[in-house]
């Protein structure tokens, strides 16, 4: 260890007094951007030593130039943290760079770290500052840190150096991310392996010059790539990871063995039936006819009743899921807790279930990497195939698996090792916003009418949400505050609404409203908007029907929304004469879209009365680029609808 630290010292001064020209170059050529961007990551080196028990030693080297007071502002004090139960890291330089090249060595005893605030989650994360002091434009900042350990687990806690050694004992994996949102100009990773510890590797959203050598005990492996322009910002783009250029490097051959390996590591720790929760079972239970009547109660029951609270609870932290009777007794917990304590519960009532990882807000790539984020549960069914579960996701939610993360990847822990999964497609009718209004409107332009909502799925977890817990007048002001907002002298009448705290059934929602002057007299017509499209556009949990869109049908990558969704909205206005459809200026009837989005708009007049039939499908939750005009057409064209007048005349 002593010899290896040497070493580490020795390529660092090496690292540095070759850096000087390779700097000063570096700093010219970043000048490009001056007027661009606020800063540019003139190079960010990383050396990477793997030990035989998959535990790491790395040298991470980096150096930024700003070129704007906002970049100066950005770099005056440097900020990050990290678990040290599965790494520790130490700063061993940071300096300041002058354009005529004086060097000013921050003093590492002015270095801080100290605890991470936290919510929800008080796990003992550290944060490190950094403060470099007052910056001027064109200054370079150069920081060199020296890392041990591994990412995201620890089994248990240990003395020594031990405990950095990874979950997966005598494995080693890396997900470097070398793309940022400005430019970098030099990116360089190296890592060295013993011998007979090989690794695979894959390069995603771009290109690397990789090589490979011989070293004294093993081989070390060279990625790097010069002149990585900033990841692009798009509307409601991708996660970035999905996307952004990055190398992924592993020591495991396939899914199936991370599969068995976390399978081995819970089994005979968590997941134990004890009396009480057997008991407990049997009470939940009692009275449901099916078994999923009993799969629908024990999961809710545990997202209803495990609070999220997540604490340090020695052993069991990381990707052992602490023993059930811990979170039975405590009520709290993690996405892990509440999985611990949903398998037992199954297994209690009879069920198949197991563990499961995911990854939540991004993508799996089909890699053995780690990538996970999100525990949740696998239950086996009788043709041998996984139903997910989460009962993490689903607090006040019909579903049992959210779908606003439908097709998404997983992997189970399971004892004969099972391959990377997704979960299914959720179609839009799964998750329909219905909106009817039937009305009429008076001589002097009042409209007297009712409006109908009701949802599902998703729409219904999202109109749950922003009325459960919530003081009546709170509850009421969702459902009424879109039409006071949009009609100040607008009079409710009436408002009945279902139990938020009821998921048996959908929300329903239904208002009664007056509206002076309503429809506006011109002539010998009226001119007036659609009341059930304006309503619908207002709606907060419908925020997608209020996109602004950029000019461009064009986009470099992915974008995604919340979930799939189906609008069906009908209208039914009565007028004091029968409307003359052929002096009438009514909405016009139009199709649109495809695969991922479709519209179809309608209207009509039946003696004194017009009607109108808007249905808006928007098909997946995580669309490619190629959809985007498609989506943004459907959209746009609902925005248009919803904001024309349209002319009733007699």
């Amino acid at each position: 260890m002593r010899r290896f630290i040497a070493l580490l010292v020795l390529a660092a001064a090496a690292g540095w007094a070759l850096a000087g020209d390779r700097l000063a170059e570096l700093s010219r050529k970043a000048d490009q951007y001056k007027g661009k961007q606020d800063y540019v990551h003139l190079y960010n080196d990383a050396d990477v030593r793997v030990h035989p028990n998959g535990m790491s030693h790395r040298v991470e080297r980096s150096a930024v130039k700003v070129l704007s007071t906002a970049g100066c502002r950005e770099f005056q004090t440097l900020s990050f943290f990290y678990d040290p139960l599965t790494m520790g890291i130490r700063v061993t330089s940071a300096a300041v760079i002058r354009p005529d090249g004086t060097r000013r060595e921050v003093p590492l005893d002015a270095v801080r770290s100290y605890p991470q605030p936290a919510r929800a989650i008080f796990w003992p994360n550290v944060r490190v500052s950094i403060p470099y002091g007052l910056l001027a434009e064109g200054d370079v900042v150069t920081l060199e840190l020296e890392k041990k350990g591994f990412s995201y687990a620890l089994l248990a806690e240990a003395l020594d150096d031990t405990r950095f050694a990874p979950p997966m004992e005598g494995h080693f994996y890396d997900i470097v991310e070398m793309q940022a949102d400005h430019p970098v100009l030099s990116t360089r990773y190296a890592v060295e392996v013993p011998a007979g510890k090989p690794i695979q590797y894959r390069v995603y959203g771009g290109t690397l010059a990789p090589a490979a050598e011989f070293t004294d005990t093993g081989m070390r492996y060279i990625f790097s790539r010069e002149d990585v322009e900033p990841l692009k910002r798009e509307p409601a783009m991708v996660a970035s990871s999905d996307v952004a250029l990055k190398l992924l490097v592993s020591t495991t051959v396939r899914w199936e063995d991370k599969s068995e390996w976390f399978y081995g590591v819970n089994e005979n720790f968590s997941f134990k039936v004890l009396p009480e929760i057997k008991a407990k079972v049997d009470e939940l239970v009692k009275g449901c006819r099916t078994d999923e009547e009993k799969i629908d109660v024990l999961n809710h029951w545990v997202a209803h009743y495990i609070r999220y609270s997540g604490l340090s609870m020695g052993e069991g932290e990381g990707y052992t899921l602490h023993p059930s009777d811990m979170i039975f007794r405590d009520r709290s917990g993690v996405c892990k807790d509440k999985a611990s304590l949903l398998v037992t519960f199954l297994r209690a009532a009879g069920f198949e279930a197991y563990p499961a990882m995911t990854m939540a807000g991004a993508r799996i790539d089909n890699f053995p990497a780690d990538f996970f984020n999100h525990s949740v549960v696998a239950l086996r069914q009788g043709d041998g195939t996984f139903r997910m579960l989460d009962p993490t996701w689903v607090p006040w939610v019909r579903e049992q698996w959210s779908s606003a993360e439908q097709e998404q990847q997983y992997l189970v822990g399971y004892k004969e090792g099972q391959p990377l999964r997704t979960t299914p497609y959720s179609p839009p009718e799964n998750h329909y916003y219905d909106l009817a209004v039937t009305g009429a409107i008076a001589d002097d332009g009042t409209f007297t009418g009712r409006l109908t909502v009701k949802a599902e799925g998703q729409t219904d977890a999202m109109m749950r949400r922003a009325t459960r817990a919530n003081h009546r007048p709170e509850t009421e002001a969702y459902f009424t505050r879109i039409l006071k907002g949009l009609y100040p002298d607008v009079t409710i009448t009436a408002l009945a609404y279902s139990d938020p705290n009821d998921i048996a059934k959908p929300m329903e929602a239904a208002i009664d409203c007056v509206i002076p002057r309503y429809a506006l007299r011109g002539g010998d017509g009226w001119r007036l908007r659609s009341p059930a499209l304006t309503y619908a556009r207002r709606d907060p949990i419908n925020n997608e029907l209020d996109m602004r869109f950029p000019d461009t049908d064009t986009r470099e990558y992915g974008f995604r929304s919340r979930c799939t969704k189906l609008y069906r909205i009908t209208e039914s206005l009565e007028f004091p004469r029968a409307i003359a459809a052929d002096r009438s200026v009514l909405a016009p009837e139009k199709r649109c879209g495809g695969e991922f989005a479709e519209l179809a708009l309608a209207a009509s007049a039946d003696g004194a009365t017009l009607r109108r039939q808007t249905t808006l499908s928007l098909k997946k939750r995580i669309y490619p680029a190629a959809a985007w005009k498609e989506y943004k057409d459907a959209i746009g064209a609902f925005q248009d609808a919803e904001s024309r007048y349209v002319i009733v005349r007699y």
